[in-house]
């Protein structure tokens, strides 16, 4: 072996450490680098986010509106009828209750009250007339003018063939038991009010009004007590003489 490749073999250590210690200092370098570099920052916006729902199992209501029957829905068309309001003749449900069994004849049906009041005021043997308001839930209030009451059916018929009344062709009494206007009559009748019950009349006469008068401040301040007081200080004060 010639002096020139020792030469070169002695060499070759250093130049592959050389390159070594290069090839460590651009690894440091660029690592350096890209940690110094600001990282870019996600768009918000462009991300697309889906949220996620988990669903929920609704259990199943098997005694929806079974209270129906027992609870009746408010009917906005039925109106309150204020007792005392009606003719002395106007009978309710505790008549109904009192006589489960008897028997009246019926002369008429009408829609409005007026009508049987008009007749009724027109008769001087209006004793022995009754009428009932009827109420439904699906039909308009009706009123019933009937005559008498009677224990049992033949004494009804029997006062139905005497009846003279004089009253209009148009009319056709009939015989009917008081049970069919039961659950349809749910008024308070003229004959259970009190008989007791006072009335007063109240007699209303003109009355002058009063005019407004100024009344004084009641906020005052130091300064005006102490106006007031000066010059109660300076009048000057009558001497009694005895």
């Amino acid at each position: 072996m010639s002096k020139q490749q020792k030469k070169q073999r002695s060499f070759l250590p250093w130049v592959s450490l050389g390159i070594g210690t290069i090839c460590l200092f651009a690894a440091l370098f660029l690592s350096l680098t890209a940690k110094a570099l600001p990282k870019p920052e996600k768009n918000i916006e462009e991300e697309d986010i889906h949220p996620q729902f988990q669903s929920e199992k609704v259990a199943a209501m098997t005694n929806l509106g079974v209270l129906d029957d027992q609870v009746k829905p408010l009917q906005q068309t039925t109106r309150a009828i204020i007792s005392g309001t009606h003719e002395a003749e106007f009978r309710g449900t505790k008549f109904i209750q009192r006589n489960p069994y008897g028997f009246t004849l019926e002369l008429l049906t009408v829609g409005k009250e007026e009508v049987i009041r008009d007749f009724l005021k027109q008769r001087e043997d209006r004793d022995k007339f009754i009428y009932f308001r009827l109420s439904n839930e699906n039909q308009p209030d009706r009123y019933i003018l009937a005559y008498g009451l009677y224990p049992n059916e033949p004494q009804a018929n029997r006062a139905l063939q005497n009846l003279n009344l004089n009253l209009p062709h148009s009319l056709h009494p009939a015989v009917q038991p008081l049970s069919t206007y039961a659950k349809q009559v749910n008024d308070m009748g003229t004959d259970e009010l009190s008989s007791d019950a006072k009335l007063y009349e109240v007699n209303l006469t003109n009355a002058p009004v009063p005019r407004a008068t100024s009344l004084p401040n009641p906020i005052q301040t130091a300064t005006d007590v102490l106006e007031r007081s000066s010059s109660t200080a300076s009048e000057p004060q009558a001497l009694n003489v005895h």
